[in-house]
């Protein structure tokens, strides 16, 4: 009898921790509200360059912001037209709400080694440590003195809710 209640308490464990794992988000960069170029420079506020208007995907999610516990995958591929040593990317939120930097991955990413003029693609995946206040963005940045402008082009991933 032990052993029956001992194996129904740990099959209902399981069950809870499939349907607890978070959902999973894609985003194609080139999907972006903000235009298919990004312009990055110096950052007024720090020592890095970072984009001057990050791409910006809230319209997929409206109602439906990522949790913490969610995963977030972020699709790329670009043309940069210098090279670039290295590429950084974090998920943040850069609405007036969120005082315009909320950062909502808590981590970044990096890719390196873009060649100027030649089709960069790849996928990085970020877990949602914070929830969004109202918009969701992917901020490119890196700490080279580098003005750069990057063109995004479309990946076969569907920007939603997978």
């Amino acid at each position: 009898m032990k052993k029956l209640v001992l194996t129904a308490f740990i099959s209902v464990l399981l069950l809870g921790s499939l349907f607890a794992q978070g959902k999973n988000y894609v985003i194609d960069l080139a999907d972006t509200t903000n235009g298919k170029v990004v312009t990055i420079s110096k950052n007024q506020y720090g020592p890095n360059y970072q984009n001057t208007n990050p791409p910006t995907f809230t319209k997929f999610f409206s109602g439906n912001l990522p949790q913490p516990g969610d995963t977030i995958e972020v699709h790329f591929k670009l043309v940069s037209n210098v090279d670039l040593p290295t590429l950084q990317m974090m998920v943040i939120d850069n609405s007036e709400a969120a005082k315009w930097w909320t950062p909502i991955s808590n981590e970044n990413q990096a890719v390196e080694d873009i060649k100027a003029n030649v089709p960069f693609e790849g996928v990085l995946q970020f877990k949602v440590a914070t929830k969004p206040v109202s918009a969701v963005s992917v901020q490119l940045m890196y700490d080279d003195p580098i003005r750069s402008k990057i063109t995004l082009q479309k990946t076969s991933a569907k920007t939603g809710v997978k």
